[in-house]
């Protein structure tokens, strides 16, 4: 583990820190007013427009945000990848300022798996009783609303499963390679010593603007609200 006089530098911006944390409570809301269902279910669709406010803002983020939430900076290849597989299997630990390459590929995957469910809610419907329904539920056929509903119904299963394998990394990463990767997306901060070899300068990190990141949120909370409204 680093030193506690390592000097340690920012790396990731608020808008990434936040959009972390709070898609974490809103799967975990999600989840359980899901299952209970009945009178839950409209913090459930709640939730759901929020979820997918905040996927579409890590989008745009992802290209317009700070240097190590862009797609840019972490999204990268399998050989990439294969080559942090072998640091992280040797002696030294891998440095990175932001998401290692297997770290990116897993958060693009779960961008994608979570739109995908988010995306699928919207068009699915209470086959046992037919009284809640997403809002584009009338807007395509019963046998897509089956479909999807099916889905959405199955994809959370992969999503948990996902969700498991992020966990299990950063307490790999935390007990191999003594880093402490969740500790960093909580401060912002990492140890000097896990972003760049010894005596490496820091490296040099644009930080976009807090206002562009309240323009992208709103712009993306403005696309679901008529999207939704549009059922």
């Amino acid at each position: 583990m680093a030193d506690k006089n390592t000097p340690r530098i920012r790396v990731w911006d608020l808008p990434v820190r936040l959009f972390h944390w709070v898609l974490v409570v809103l799967m975990a809301i999600s989840y359980f007013t899901g299952r209970a269902g009945d009178d839950w279910m409209k913090f459930h669709f709640w939730s759901g427009y929020a979820i997918l406010t905040l996927i579409l803002f890590r989008i745009a983020w992802g290209f317009l945000g700070s240097t190590t939430a862009r797609f840019s900076d972490f999204v990268k290849g399998p050989m990439a990848a294969i080559g942090h597989l072998r640091e992280l299997l040797g002696r030294d630990r891998p440095r990175e300022a932001g998401h290692n390459p297997l770290g990116g590929a897993m958060v693009v995957a779960l961008l994608f798996a979570v739109l995908l469910q988010a995306g699928a809610g919207l068009f699915s419907a209470d086959t046992d009783t037919g009284m809640i329904n997403g809002p584009l539920a009338n807007a395509v056929a019963d046998r897509w609303v089956d479909r999807l509903t099916s889905f959405h119904k199955f994809w959370i299963n992969v999503l948990l499963a996902m969700v498991a394998l992020h966990v299990l990394a950063a307490v790999v990463y935390l007990v191999w390679k003594k880093q402490n990767l969740i500790g960093a997306m909580v401060t912002g901060r990492k140890p000097l010593d896990d972003v760049v070899p010894p005596g490496t300068p820091a490296p040099k990190l644009a930080f976009a603007s807090g206002r562009l990141a309240v323009s992208l949120l709103l712009a993306s909370a403005a696309i679901v609200y008529f999207v939704v409204r549009a059922g």
